[in-house]
């Protein structure tokens, strides 16, 4: 007494999840033996451009950028306060 389907429906999507764990001491560790093999002369690091990505360093360079960035807006403020004070000098006491 079956019908027959016309439209074929998909099956539930199956979800594997894999936990990756990491280890900070193990990566510290890691990264002081490497530094110790390139002093010594002994590895040669595979590729001069790349930058390991450390725990807080987005955070460190988002504080860096904003401290760059208040500076900057500071010395635009004493210029801009400087060429007001000149101008107003001008118009009084001239």
């Amino acid at each position: 007494m079956g019908l027959p389907r016309f439209i074929k429906l998909q099956g539930n999507k199956q979800f594997s999840y894999t936990p990756i764990y990491w280890d900070p001491e193990k990566e510290a560790r890691d990264e002081r033996i490497r530094g110790i093999k390139q002093e010594m002369g002994v590895e040669v690091p595979s590729d001069p451009n790349r930058s390991t990505i450390k725990r807080g360093s987005f955070r460190t360079a988002g504080k860096k950028a904003k401290v760059k960035a208040s500076r900057t807006s500071n010395i635009r403020l004493l210029v801009i306060l400087a060429i007001l004070l000149l101008l107003a000098y001008l118009i009084f006491y001239r």
